[in-house]
């Protein structure tokens, strides 16, 4: 079989089953969208054991810094109006350019990855707590579901 038919046979597959057990049976707790977003992640960064560490490692990088972010805003007496939105507004300024900073670290290094892992964060309503490890459990079953669907093509193509 081709390799682009082996991904996209595989990554169907393991979609439609993907889906049918967390939304089935794991919502709300592991959050099915979330782990699209580091299924992408992990083909970004390169797929296979890098870039499942990579995936995980931004998506874990991103959701931390973003709770620090929110919990600060709390924090200082920020807002959604006026001065709070604007000290808000700085606060995930910084965040981003956070996220761009930590690429020169080489784990961190595909910056998309931890972009991802900040919007999971606040998609997701900007858990603290609990949330949070909800979702970052949710980027990590993601990363493998991108390795275990790389892993099923490779038998697909003959390439196990």
């Amino acid at each position: 079989m081709k390799p682009l038919n082996a991904i996209s046979l595989s990554v169907g597959l393991l979609v439609a089953a993907w889906t049918f057990v967390t939304l089935g049976f794991l919502e709300p707790k592991v959050i099915t969208w979330i782990t699209f977003l580091t299924w992408a992640s992990f083909y970004a960064a390169g797929a296979g054991p890098g870039g499942l560490a990579k995936s995980v490692a931004g998506g874990a990088v991103g959701a931390l810094f973003s709770a620090l972010v929110v919990w600060l805003n709390g924090l200082l007496g920020g807002g959604m109006h006026g001065l709070g939105l604007a000290l808000f507004a700085v606060l995930l300024g910084a965040l981003g350019w956070i996220l761009c900073r930590v690429s020169q670290a080489s784990l961190l290094g595909v910056i998309p990855a931890n972009f991802i892992g900040a919007a999971a964060f606040f998609g997701a309503g900007a858990p603290l707590g609990v949330g949070l490890a909800w979702v970052l459990l949710s980027l990590v079953c993601g990363a493998v579901m991108g390795l275990l669907s790389q892993r099923l093509a490779s038998v697909l193509t003959g390439h196990a």
